[in-house]
């Protein structure tokens, strides 16, 4: 199968358009949540403290998605903050942390606990947690703290609402598509100064459109 430019533009986008979910609750346990919207039932991944917030069936719930495609399943896992959202893609960057473990992790340690341990290199926080040995926490600690230290230079803390939401909405996009974090947040940072739309459908093809297209030096 080949595409042309634009078809693998909007293929692309398919793949990554399910950043947040707005619906019913459906059913739900301490590991996941059925969640109904527009008459489509999603499963999605969640921490047993987002699960013991739930009152009963029925009720509505937001969530920030992050999905991870694979060859036989496509996977969603929710988070009431998008910051929580943000570190469990952090934490997906280490060997041997995978989505389920990532999300043990961010059940058992608050995100400033994971901040805090990475960045004072306290790497025997994590072992407290089922399932990571020291070697894994090690890990952890140290192909983190670099990523740790530049992204809170470059996410400016002046940053509020419903923008600081979208920019880090758009930047997980790329971030899901292979660019580096350094780049993504780059290219964001342009899309969000440069263009007046704030809905991420239409700030998406932008984006893409930055960083494929060649950007002139200044002389």
């Amino acid at each position: 199968m080949s595409f042309n430019a634009k078809e693998f533009e909007n293929f692309i986008i398919s793949l990554i358009m399910i950043v947040k979910l707005k619906g019913k609750v459906e059913y739900y346990c301490s590991d996941f949540v059925d969640l109904e919207t527009q008459g489509v039932v999603y499963r999605v991944f969640i921490t047993e403290e987002l699960a013991k917030s739930f009152n009963h069936l029925g009720e509505f719930c937001s969530l920030h998605i992050y999905e991870i495609i694979k060859e036989d399943a496509r996977l969603l896992f929710g988070f009431k903050e998008i910051e929580e959202r943000e570190i469990f893609s952090d934490l997906l960057i280490v060997q041997g942390v995978g989505g389920k473990m990532a999300l043990n992790i961010l059940s058992q340690m608050s995100r400033n606990e994971i901040i805090e341990s990475i960045s004072s290199e306290n790497h025997q926080f994590f072992t407290s947690i089922s399932g990571v040995g020291n070697k894994l926490a090690m890990r952890i600690v140290n192909e983190l703290k670099e990523k740790i230290k530049k992204k809170n230079i470059l996410i400016k803390p002046s940053s509020k609402g419903k923008t600081s939401d979208l920019f880090l909405d758009l930047v997980s996009c790329l971030e899901n598509l292979g660019y580096p974090n350094k780049t993504s947040q780059e290219i964001c940072t342009r899309v969000m100064n440069e263009n007046k739309e704030k809905e991420l459908e239409f700030l998406i093809p932008i984006a893409l459109k930055y960083l494929t297209k060649p950007r002139v030096s200044d002389e």
